[in-house]
């Protein structure tokens, strides 16, 4: 307690202020705490991360091992994305992911989930590092905003 008497009286009002903070912050918490979201098992609802339906400029495309073949996809996020998947073609692929912004990024996909009744599968991404990611989240943000952009 020694400490406290050395401080100036404001910065000794600021830390009872700031212990008083915590300690409601605590009791709150415990009053109210962060309920997680479930995974549910339905499919296309197990995703980690947000998608939005594809925006103008954006395309995935898998290689088939001889050429890029451009993907059907209902909607797309950084992590993944719900598309339709070729037969022809199987899993983990390589794709190329573009946006209009950003130098096109090569990454594996791998089919999370699949429904054979609708040809639907949800896929994640795996970048080769965090810049690639970084490139591929800041090219499909920018076609994102540009599709809500109000003129």
């Amino acid at each position: 307690m020694d400490e406290l008497d050395d401080l100036p009286d404001d910065v000794a009002a600021a830390l009872a202020r700031q212990d008083e903070a915590m300690a409601l912050l605590s009791r709150l918490r415990v009053a109210e705490p962060y309920a997680r979201p479930r995974l549910d098992t339905g499919g296309e609802k197990r995703r980690e991360f947000r998608r939005w339906p594809i925006p103008e400029g954006v395309k995935i495309e898998f290689h088939d091992g001889g050429k890029w073949q451009k993907i059907n996809c209902k909607d797309l996020g950084i992590g993944g994305a719900r598309l339709q998947w070729p037969e022809s073609i199987p899993a983990p692929v390589p794709a190329r992911l573009t946006s209009p912004s950003a130098p096109a990024v090569i990454a594996l996909v791998d089919v999370m989930w699949r429904d054979a009744k609708a040809n639907l599968a949800g896929v994640r991404f795996e970048f080769q590092d965090e810049e690639e990611r970084d490139a591929w989240a800041g090219g499909l943000i920018d076609a994102l905003l540009a599709r809500h952009a109000v003129s």
